[in-house]
């Protein structure tokens, strides 16, 4: 928050810091160290000393925020260094204190996890954050949480307090960080288990961003409370009535009302004011009485009963969840334990013991999923969050291991989730692999992942990640594994190819040296040297013929040999013509699936159309229809990364094997029949075909051919690109299908 100058202190205020001050060291004498209480002593005294002459925009003097976030710190049941960390978590960004000082007089920790909640600002623009600066501070804020999870509670009630005293900052910035509470800080609540917190950071939200509807909605909650009221206590009384009668001890039974917090995202009136009935009751085994006995006095709504005692939902919610008709009125009921309802609204703070480790445990998986999108320099913060804050799935390893991911992942994810290389060679997986006397059912890597099913997960050593997956997997690690693999592939492709045309030509002259014994001749070594290359960078920029061999070798005087053998003349058309076809340097695909190729997205050629390539990158020879429009219309290529590289199809004519068809089309009638037509006339016959709406214009449809010669099945393709409702043709590798 902005601060000003200020010297006056009101009493009221004074009031309020000795208040907190003494609730902050009452806290820290009872839970900590006599370390932490030195701690303690010397940060109020920072604080005060360089938060003195600063005020809030409320008019509140600024010390009394550093104060309240300690106190909620204390609240919370957290322990002492994170109170004394919360007093610190503004002095770097708002006074002249640095990290080395901090370092200083407090030590490592505190200095990491007071830089973390740091804003990071730009010297020429100190009130400014950019989208840089803001996602720089993001980036710089979700590795301090993921090396202390305690980081995580002192932002979270930082923005807090700051969203309890808005109202007194200009209308864009409550707007600004309203949103960005909402997008960001939420969901952490959310994913926390922090049921109250997330709710009150909805409602100021609300309050702040749309106003005049959030008190619009405060007055229908109140009349449809006065309305139905008599209603709900009947109802109430009824729940009450039959649990007694079985002498079942319960705690109360409360109506659970619509809460404001809900409505953010809804603009519609509000058609009900009653969610349900909570149950508390004393334990676990309690819960499951209470079910039995609402089950037995009232009438049951079918598959509405959720168990989340036996399985917790993803965020830690316990409970039990079942709707009934009470009074004719169709209700869900929540039963809960009073533990289990502390837990559902505080979450882990609600029972842990005051040990950093039981924090950082009972919250592994979240903050792995974290510790792996930190390291990914490409995800924004803002993806980051969106997708913490996704509904989550359950799913288990053969030996009963649970793992979590966000809804959507895919069988591919859960492989990646488990081993890098288990994703690396993923192809499938059984579902519910220990189940006896069963047929095992099998599922592609690209299959969603569903709650409470087991995964045994089919590898294949000759598979590989291809940029294809990328769009088969949900999670950041998955993501980042993929690029990983793809990259190194090309690269180890690009050398190989290298170190063949070298090879070659040495064996064809008489040369005893293979590649690597060559490359460590003193004179071929120097002359890498001299261009600034490794051996391992020579032989991929030869291999995708970025670096001429011939002109290298001319140039640093390689070509001339003694008669012992070695090289006399490296590079001649015939060498030329026995590598790539001809003495123009062609070269040649015997083989579509090579990761050095990359057969392009926007025009996605297959054996037997007219083609160019060019090299991106030095790790990949992408290729083009020679009519594609993107290199028509792209007037810049080639560029300094974009280098045009002669290629044509050496593919065996007489190869046979299946392939699958994929259409993006304009959606229509009698589309299917003249697809299916055309690959009728060609004699081929179809396997089995797929077809799915993308929008309410457009669908995909997918089409799997029995085995047949690339000729055959080119001139197929042929005759479906020009039909106008195509929008895009491609093949799916062998691995995709």
């Amino acid at each position: 928050m902005s601060s000003t100058k200020q010297t006056n202190i009101s009493a009221s205020d004074k009031a309020v810091i000795t208040e907190l001050d003494k609730q902050i060291r009452s806290y820290v004498q009872e839970n900590g160290t006599s370390k932490d209480s030195e701690l303690l002593d010397q940060a109020i005294a920072d604080i005060r000393k360089h938060h003195e002459n600063q005020k809030r925009k409320s008019g509140q003097p600024f010390i009394i925020h550093p104060l309240r976030v300690a106190s909620y710190i204390c609240r919370a049941g957290l322990d002492a260094p994170t109170v004394v960390a919360a007093l610190l978590h503004d002095i770097i960004e708002d006074t002249k204190i640095t990290h080395n000082d901090i370092h200083e007089r407090y030590g490592a920790w505190y200095a990491d996890i007071v830089t973390g909640l740091t804003k990071i600002k730009k010297p020429e623009s100190p009130n400014n954050l950019t989208l840089d600066n803001l996602d720089a501070t993001y980036q710089r804020m979700l590795k301090t949480m993921v090396l202390d999870v305690r980081a995580l509670f002192i932002k979270l009630f930082d923005r807090l307090d700051n969203m309890r005293d808005m109202d007194a900052m200009p209308r864009n910035k409550q707007r600004r960080i309203s949103l960005e509470t909402l997008n960001i800080y939420v969901p952490i609540a959310e994913r926390l288990g922090l049921t109250q917190i997330c709710q009150e950071h909805t409602e100021l939200c609300f309050k702040l961003l749309y106003p005049k509807r959030y008190q619009k909605t405060l007055t229908e909650i109140d009349e449809l409370k006065k309305a139905r009221i008599s209603s709900i206590n009947t109802m109430q009384k009824s729940l009450q009535t039959n649990i007694e009668k079985h002498n079942l001890v319960f705690h109360e039974i409360e109506p659970l009302f619509v809460h404001p917090a809900s409505r953010i995202h809804k603009s519609e009136p509000i058609d009900h004011i009653l969610n349900g009935f909570r149950i508390v009751v004393k334990n676990s085994l309690d819960c499951f009485q209470a079910l039995g006995i609402v089950h037995t006095n009232y009438y049951v709504i079918p598959l509405k009963i959720r168990d989340y005692i036996s399985n917790p939902l993803w965020n830690g919610y316990e409970g039990i969840q079942t709707e009934l008709r009470i009074e004719g009125e169709q209700t869900r009921i929540e039963i809960v334990s009073e533990e289990m309802l502390k837990k559902n609204q505080y979450g882990i703070m609600s029972h842990w013991h005051g040990s950093p480790t039981e924090l950082a445990d009972y919250y592994r998986i979240y903050l792995s999923q974290l510790d792996q999108m930190a390291g990914d320099k490409d995800v924004r913060m803002l993806e980051v969050m969106s997708y913490v804050q996704s509904e989550q799935v359950q799913v288990y390893s053969p030996k009963g291991d649970m793992l979590v991911f966000p809804k959507g992942a895919t069988v591919l994810d859960f492989a990646y989730g488990i081993h890098s290389e288990l994703g690396n060679h993923c192809i499938g997986a059984l579902v519910n692999p220990s189940s006896v006397g069963t047929s095992k059912k099998r599922v592609p890597r690209e299959r969603q992942l569903f709650t409470g099913e087991a995964l045994q997960i089919i590898t294949d050593s000759r598979v590989h990640p291809k940029e294809e997956w990328l769009q088969q997997v949900k999670t950041a690690k998955s993501r980042s594994q993929i690029k990983k693999a793809v990259e190194q592939q090309k690269i180890i492709n690009a050398r190989n190819s290298g170190r063949t045309l070298l090879e070659r030509k040495l064996r064809e002259n008489g040369a005893e040296l293979g590649a690597e014994k060559w490359l460590k001749l003193k004179a071929v070594a120097e002359a890498l040297g001299a261009e600034n290359l490794s051996a391992n960078k020579f032989l991929q920029e030869i291999g995708l013929q970025k670096r001429p061999l011939q002109q290298f070798l001319r140039k640093h005087k390689l070509l001339q040999f003694e008669s012992s053998g070695r090289l006399k003349e490296m590079i001649s058309p015939e060498f030329w013509g026995n590598i790539f076809g001809s003495d123009k340097n062609i070269f040649l695909i015997d083989d579509v699936q090579n990761p050095l190729i990359k057969l392009s997205s926007c025009c996605f050629p297959i054996p037997g159309d007219k083609i160019l390539g060019f090299i991106h990158d030095d790790k990949e020879i992408e290729i083009h229809l020679v009519n594609c429009p993107k290199i028509i219309l792209n007037k810049k290529l080639p560029h300094s990364k974009v280098i045009p590289i002669a290629v044509s199809w050496k593919i065996s004519k007489k190869i046979s094997r299946s392939h699958v068809i994929h259409l993006h089309v304009i959606d229509g009638t009698g589309i299917l029949f003249q697809i299916t037509k055309i690959i009728k006339d060609a004699g081929v016959a179809i396997i089995n075909s797929a077809s799915a709406a993308k929008n309410d214009t457009d669908a995909d449809i997918r089409i799997k051919l029995e085995s047949v010669t690339w000729p055959v099945f080119h001139k197929i393709v042929e005759k479906l690109r020009p039909l106008k409702f195509v929008k895009q043709i491609w093949e799916e590798s062998p691995q995709e299908s």
